[in-house]
This record gives structure tokens, sequence and C-alpha cells, in this order.
């Protein structure tokens, strides 16, 4: 796998070539058994403050199935932020890309790759994620259990067939 696919969208904080990418590049450069990188959040709330999330794991890889079984086990809510993924460009076109889903589709991509791959977890932060009255996860849309429950279970279903295809797990 060649590592020289990032992911910038527009809460990113930086762009190829930025620190952050080269950092998150170099890691699966060195790393062939990494397919993917994630690195730390901090929200940035109205007042400008900042606040880390108290579940970031510790720095280094992160094994195949661990994100998932986190999120499973934590009403859905990953120990990693999916808004910092860096993933190998095969990978991401073997999955299929992000998901065709209203909202999560960015989680959906941090659990599939997960599935298959393990990942790499960076203790430095990599974005700085605008906490607003505006934005599209304060919605109740979001929220709103029927809506919610089925995008979770699209991701879970599509996280199980990924390890019965490749691990004969699920």
């Amino acid at each position: 796998m060649k590592a020289y696919q990032v992911r910038v969208d527009s809460f990113r904080l930086h762009a190829i070539g930025s620190p952050v990418a080269r950092r998150d590049i170099g890691v699966l450069a060195e790393n062939e058994h990494i397919g993917w990188t994630t690195s730390r959040v901090l929200d940035l709330l109205p007042d400008g403050s900042t606040v880390g999330f108290d579940l970031d794991p510790p720095e280094g890889p992160i094994k195949r199935g661990a994100v998932l079984d986190h999120w499973l086990a934590h009403d859905y809510r990953a120990q990693v932020h999916p808004a910092t993924l860096c993933i190998r460009r095969d990978l991401l076109l073997a999955l299929g890309g992000w998901m065709a889903l209203p909202a999560s589709e960015d989680t959906g991509l941090l659990i599939a790759a997960n599935t298959v791959t393990d990942g790499y977890f960076s203790a430095d932060p990599g974005l700085l994620y605008r906490k607003w009255s505006g934005q599209m996860t304060s919605h109740a849309s979001h929220v709103e259990p029927t809506e919610r429950t089925a995008r979770m279970r699209v991701i879970k279903d599509r996280a199980h067939a990924l390890d019965l295809l490749f691990h004969g797990e699920g």
C-alpha cells in the first residue's frame, strides 16, 4: 500500500504538505501494516477555549477491531475522531469510500477501516473542532432516535460484513 492519500475537508486545519499531514503520511510510510491514522481533537468552544476528549487512546498503534469494540460499548461513540482520518488510497477505494449516509459517513469509513486493518493514533492535536449552534451535529435531526439508530445499524452491518469477508468473523 502507498501512503499518499489524505482526506482534507473544511474541518481539518491542515492541507497536504502541512506538518500534521506529513506526520500522518510519515506514519503510513514507515509502517506498512498500518492502514490509517487519526489524531487528537480539541473542541473549540464559542468562548475561544478548547477542551480535549477524555477517552483518547495512548499514542501509538490501534489494533484492528478496537475502534469498533469501543464504538459499540460507548453508545456509538468512537475513541478517536473520524474527521482526522488519514487513510491509504487503496484501502479507501477497497472499502468503497465514505458511506452514503445523511450523517456519520466519516464514522462509517473509520469503523470499516478499523475492521480490516490496524491504525495509529497521534496524541498531538490534528484538529480544532469548532463547536457552535449551527453545526449539523447540534441539530435535533442528528440525534433523532429512529434516524440515528438506522445510521448506526448500517455502519455496524458494514463492519460485520467486512469482518466476515476478510477475517471469517462476525
